[in-house]
């Protein structure tokens, strides 16, 4: 499957799975500037906590759901995918063992509304990853994200990072 097949299949996954209601429901409210400012934020908060490895934190910007409810979180790489948030933070658990630094372009970073409660994120960012500094790469990768609105403010629900060469 195609990386935009990917990315169309996880927009219209995470529209569908982002409310008990239909997809199209009449929005609750309007998309406003202040919504994409928090957007950002919690891109940027994301960013800090993975730089930092502090895997508490990262766990928060990620969305929650109650007992018995679908998992939406998912992130799909050309080398892997993990689907539900236990098994995203696993991953990072392990790789906040090395040496992983998520340096988004802030000026770049684009915030574009699907609807009232759910956008979609761009960030053209720096990773660095590897098991030691000796061993350390740094690749400019695209970074789209999926937030959505939750009663406790905007969260990250998917994460695709594609290699920028």
């Amino acid at each position: 499957m195609g990386a935009r097949k990917v990315v169309a299949s996880l927009v219209i996954a995470t529209l569908c799975g982002a409310t008990d209601g239909p997809a199209f429901a009449a929005p609750s409210q309007q998309f406003t500037e202040a919504d994409r400012a928090q957007v950002k934020d919690v891109l940027l908060r994301q960013a800090a906590a993975a730089s930092a490895h502090d895997i508490a934190a990262f766990e928060q910007v990620l969305v929650s759901v109650p007992p018995g409810h679908q998992d939406p979180i998912v992130m799909v790489a050309r080398a892997y995918q993990f689907w539900g948030k236990t098994a995203l933070i696993n991953h990072f658990k392990e790789t906040f063992k090395g040496v992983w630094k998520f340096e988004p372009d802030v000026q770049a970073i684009k915030v574009i509304p699907l609807t009232p409660d759910v956008a979609q994120i761009y960030a053209p960012t720096q990773i660095t990853l590897g098991a030691s500094d000796a061993s350390a790469r740094t690749a400019p990768f695209l970074v789209y994200e999926i937030a959505v609105r939750t009663p406790e403010g905007w969260r990250i629900a998917s994460i695709v990072p594609v290699p920028a060469r």
